[in-house]
């Protein structure tokens, strides 16, 4: 879910001692990232070994065809262990109006840029006021608000700081205005017919990777600190809340005047 050219031999590195780890028990574990396929294309391919999801497809979407491994810890502002809070970015002399800001959305399904936004201002899901620009990232979606095509995107913590390292002078101009709410970090995924000791061959992979002290270099740069154990239900019910905030009723009368481009 972070494939920025600047960290991707860092997460080569994580995944192939974790890959080697898990692979002692079973042979068929992918030895090596594949960076070619769609996230979401992934999260359904009938051999999946292990993806990273997007919370709000997983207890949407998912529930039935993927097992939840965990979720790992991040070094950022706002976060709370294995939580995080989206943040809402808007270029430097703009103030904030969510009924006539254009948002830049990377994806009407994503927790952290679609979802968390909508939570932040108050606003069921759908019913943005003014135009919704599509975007297709949360990367596009800084470009979009810093280059004046939107007003506001909420951006997912991690590509934001990831940036701040990585490419600062593409945030040239952003400010935070606003965080959105606290949710899970991205789940770690399998599939389904995982069993359980493959789940827990996977988890003590994880666990042991955020202690190894080889990786330390590679976790830094990851802006990883550990590994929390989850399970689906442990997403459902942080995020059941937040579904119930931005739920549209069906005696609600808003004026939509929302455009995808």
């Amino acid at each position: 879910m972070y494939p920025f050219a600047g960290l991707r031999d860092a997460w080569d590195e994580l995944y192939s001692t974790i890959a080697s780890s898990v692979g002692e028990r079973y042979s068929d574990t992918p030895l090596s990232l594949d960076w070619t396929l769609d996230s979401h294309d992934g999260w359904r391919h009938p051999h999946l070994a292990l993806s990273q999801a997007c919370g709000w497809p997983l207890i949407t979407e998912l529930s039935n065809s993927v097992r939840v491994l965990g979720a790992f810890e991040h070094l950022l502002d706002g976060a709370s262990r294995h939580m995080y809070r989206s943040v809402i970015v808007a270029r430097g002399s703009h103030v904030p109006n969510a009924s006539t800001d254009r948002a830049a959305v990377n994806s009407n399904d994503s927790l952290s840029g679609c979802v968390s936004l909508h939570a932040a201002f108050g606003i069921p899901l759908g019913q943005w006021p003014g135009e919704v620009v599509l975007t297709g990232s949360h990367i596009a979606s800084i470009d979009a608000v810093r280059g004046g095509s939107a007003d506001v995107a909420s951006i997912d913590a991690l590509s934001w700081s990831y940036q701040q390292h990585l490419d600062p002078d593409r945030l040239d101009g952003l400010v935070v205005v606003q965080r959105g709410p606290l949710v899970p970090c991205l789940p770690l995924i399998v599939g389904v017919e995982a069993d359980d000791a493959l789940v827990a061959a996977w988890r003590s992979a994880f666990s042991a990777a955020t202690r190894d002290p080889s990786l330390a270099r590679a976790r830094s740069r990851l802006l990883i600190e550990g590994f929390v154990p989850l399970d689906l239900a442990d997403y459902q019910s942080a995020l059941t809340p937040l579904a119930s905030a931005v739920a549209v009723h069906s005696d609600t009368r808003t004026l939509r005047r929302t455009k995808e481009t």
